[in-house]
């Protein structure tokens, strides 16, 4: 049984030896291109003084190298801490303190780190300066194995620091149990086969560095880009031979706008979460691409497979399932508790709870939050508000710290966005609360405008749609939404001048 990242890996370079693993930027890579070059980086990496259970940060755009840095610092049994390229330097430089990191794996087109030796890749920022090592490159001949690091399934494997939109960002920390435990759900329930092409455009520093370990755990090939353009991911799905992709809602919505209505492809499985979708929008997805499509829902804690709609779930005339986030994953558990923790019956609403193999060991050097975190038996709170229907099925309906009180009156910011998008007229939208003398706080929705968009028409429609205490009271147009480093709508970004210098936090 084997019970660590670098075992799964030694095992796949093993069996898929000459299948190609990777594709980036015109070039392939085979399982044993990998396998020899991931050894000589783990020499490297080792050569700094790297030893299992360090930290050793990636902070790189797409590229092959990340993978190829990625399996090293399994192979060493050391501890990933993958940094999202889009953070800012004040954010990555706590990444790289809290973490400890030993050795910062950096792309030259990103800010230099300080503090952190740094091994430095040409991801598009041109050949390293004077003074920066170059991360090795792939070495003409076979480069021996590391050697076994000792490591068994509760030592750390990785790092994850949460995409919260206050304060600074938590370490969330995984074993080498439940590493593998989540691949092993993920192969499953995101249909990875052998003969997948995977087409992985979103950061590898987030999901999409998940995705393509899977990938070479299971001998297929990702294809990798260096960020999403519409037009181009739809030319690779007709003439690429991508059998597999992962969307967030927000290139959903693109990929639609760019395809007109039609899209030739070879796609069997697109997965996609990360935020809600609009119901409306995932009905025309489908007339578009055809019956392909997984919804995930999870966490940082637990990684991707809390819940999983599955590709016979997407009926468009089954709209209560449609707009849920389906069932409990194949091993993950799923039930929904009052405040102080009681479960509830299926039917009312309360705080998702999640409980798998793959949660957090803990939150780094954070007891309280950990405490916090968790519920007897393996439970851990996910700060989401839903519930569970008679058939199990997951009804996402907002964040603990999203949800708008107007009067009393508890609203569900999903549930209004949902409503105002089927709004001909209405591009995208996204609602925060926003302070009001005598409510307490208002609903104000924020609306990208389409053609012919008028906001006294929308809200005058709105009472078709929404009880009164759940009708924006106002409405503010703009060019776009801003989003997070983690493909989100920032709504820290649009709460902020509504509640500068008042009391609600505007996380």
């Amino acid at each position: 049984m084997r019970t660590t990242l670098r075992e799964e890996f030694d095992h796949a370079f093993r069996r898929y030896r000459e299948r190609v693993a990777v594709e980036h930027a015109g070039r392939r890579w085979t399982y044993h291109d990998v396998d020899r070059w991931s050894a000589a980086v783990a020499a490297q990496l080792a050569d700094h003084g790297v030893r299992a259970g360090d930290s050793v940060a990636l902070y790189l755009r797409n590229c092959v190298e990340f993978v190829v840095a990625d399996v090293a610092v399994a192979r060493l049994g050391a501890v990933k801490v993958p940094v999202n390229p889009l953070l800012p330097p004040s954010t990555v430089e706590h990444v790289l303190g809290a973490s400890n990191a030993r050795v910062v794996v950096r792309g030259t087109s990103l800010p230099p780190t300080a503090g952190v030796p740094s091994l430095v890749v040409d991801d598009g920022g041109g050949r390293p300066r004077g003074g920066d090592e170059a991360l090795v490159a792939p070495p003409p001949g076979p480069a021996p194995a590391p050697p076994d690091p000792g490591i068994g399934a509760g030592d750390r494997a990785a790092i994850y620091f949460t995409g919260g939109t206050t304060g600074l960002p938590k370490g969330v920390v995984h074993t080498q149990a439940s590493a593998v435990a989540v691949h092993r759900a993920q192969l499953l329930e995101a249909e990875i086969t052998a003969d997948d092409r995977l087409l992985l455009t979103t950061p590898l520093a987030h999901a999409a560095g998940l995705f393509a370990q899977s990938a070479l755990i299971r001998g297929a090939t990702s294809v990798i880009e260096d960020g999403f353009d519409a037009s181009s991911v739809l030319q690779q799905l007709r003439d690429n031979g991508i059998t597999w992709t992962f969307l967030v809602p927000t290139m959903i919505y693109r990929l639609l706008d760019a395809a007109g209505g039609h899209a030739r492809h070879t796609l069997r499985t697109v997965v996609y979460g990360a935020a809600p979708i609009a119901p409306s929008r995932l009905v025309a997805a489908l007339d578009v691409f055809g019956p392909v499509f997984v919804q995930l829902y999870g966490q940082t804690e637990c990684p991707n497979w809390g819940t999983r709609l599955a590709k016979s779930d997407h009926d468009p005339a089954r709209p209560d399932r449609l707009g849920s986030a389906g069932q409990a994953s194949i091993d993950a558990d799923v039930q929904v508790v009052s405040d102080a923790g009681d479960p509830l019956p299926a039917g009312e609403t309360g705080e998702i709870c999640l409980r798998s193999p793959y949660t957090l060991e803990c939150y780094l050097d954070d007891p309280d939050a950990t405490a916090a975190k968790f519920l007897p038996q393996g439970w851990i709170r996910t700060g989401d508000v839903g519930f569970l229907d008679d058939d199990g099925y997951l009804h996402l309906r907002d964040r603990t710290s999203d949800m708008v009180i107007s009067g009393g009156m508890n609203v569900y910011c999903r549930e209004v966005e949902d409503a105002l998008v089927r709004h001909p007229a209405v591009a995208r939208v996204a609602v925060i609360g926003v302070p009001h003398d005598d409510w307490g706080e208002a609903v104000h929705a924020v609306v990208v405008p389409g053609a012919g968009f008028d906001a006294a028409e929308l809200l005058e429609w709105a009472r078709g749609e929404l009880a009164a205490y759940a009708r924006p009271k106002t409405v503010e147009i703009v060019d776009a939404l801003p989003e997070t480093p983690f493909g989100k709508i920032d709504k820290k970004v649009l709460r902020a001048p509504h509640w500068a210098g008042r009391d609600r936090a505007i996380g």
